[in-house]
């Protein structure tokens, strides 16, 4: 799939168009500033951050306090008014308060933001919820109890230990998400992603790059246009497709389930206890079957497997365009 569709379907583009501004203006010779400030809260922070590029770290932090140290980059194509707009940012940062509402980010394209990045790192109160945005640059979340929005032009996304949902989309660049109490949505153009410990659902795709998703107590709903999905611990439904490489599902179909796994050219791997119960719907047009425990045969062809499993309580739908399918005995994980 066309990593431009992707992000064009997410409205990514501008943000992608600010990334491309950012390295395009990076010529000469660069000055930096930094600053820091505290601002008060009493309740439910809610923290918005717009930068066109930079780095973005919000960390749990005392309660009653929101602390900001910013890093300021400043770059032009001429003259020597660089360490000077780096100074002015930093003596009066793009930052704004009303109550338990604080916003951090200018305009990258107007005043004394055009050519400046900004990097945050932030430590909020553990009841702080976030949305971000940058055109370029690494985003970093952790240790919160509210909803984390990320929206990333380019870059690598780290959020860990939420206590809500997570939504994130992106351009390019890796993901990686742990340790999330709610459910997790997420797009991305290109690059992989990785889930480990979510207690409900996984939703989402990436244009290319590999998909993980271990440990999750809900429903998964995954695809990728090109690269491996593997998905451990599994137990409510789960749907993946990919249009190239493998896809690799350990778990144990609780009752009521239905997997549906799809890929254009790979293997199909299901590994399940020796107690499992489902129904099976196996199709490859080019590759074999392997089945490596106990099943009742309903029809079967050279191209074509139906059968029992157990009681066949859920419901089990495998195809492969061009690729084996086993089904191997295993623990759940």
């Amino acid at each position: 799939m066309d990593t431009r569709d992707w992000a064009g379907k997410w409205g990514l583009l501008p943000l992608l168009a600010a990334a491309a501004l950012a390295q395009s203006s990076c010529i000469g010779p660069s000055a930096s500033a930094s600053f820091d400030r505290t601002l008060k809260v009493q309740e439910l922070v809610r923290l918005d951050i717009n930068t066109g590029s930079g780095k973005i770290v919000v960390r749990r932090g005392a309660a009653g306090a929101v602390r900001i140290h910013g890093e300021v980059s400043a770059r032009e194509f001429m003259g020597g008014r660089n360490q000077r707009r780096a100074d002015e940012i930093a003596s009066n940062p793009p930052i704004d308060q009303t109550g338990s509402m604080i916003r951090l980010g200018g305009r990258s394209s107007e005043g004394p933001f055009q050519s400046v990045s900004i990097s945050y790192t932030i430590d909020t109160p553990a009841d702080t919820q976030v949305t971000a945005r940058t055109g370029a640059g690494d985003v970093e979340i952790s240790g919160l109890d509210q909803p984390v929005s990320l929206t990333v032009g380019s870059g690598r996304v780290r959020v860990d230990q939420i206590k809500d949902s997570v939504n994130i989309k992106s351009g390019s660049g890796e993901i990686r998400v742990s340790r999330i109490q709610g459910s997790v949505n997420f797009t991305t153009g290109s690059g992989a992603v990785a889930f480990a410990d979510v207690q409900e659902d996984v939703r989402g795709g990436t244009g290319s790059g590999n998909v993980d998703v271990d440990g999750t107590k809900g429903r998964v709903s995954v695809k990728t246009g090109s690269g491996r999905i593997r998905v451990t611990g599994a137990a409510e439904d789960v749907r993946a497709g990919t249009g190239s490489g493998n896809i690799d599902v350990r778990g144990d179909p609780g009752t009521d389930a239905f997997w549906d796994l799809g890929t254009g050219s790979g293997e199909v791997l299901l590994t399940v206890p020796s107690d499992a119960s489902f129904a099976l719907s196996a199709r490859t047009s080019s590759g074999s079957f392997k089945v490596d425990i106990p099943i009742s045969i309903e029809e079967q062809s050279r191209k074509f497997l139906r059968a029992r499993v157990g009681d066949g309580k859920a419901h089990v739908n495998v195809e492969t365009k061009s690729g084996n399918i086993r089904i191997l005995r295993g623990g759940a994980n």
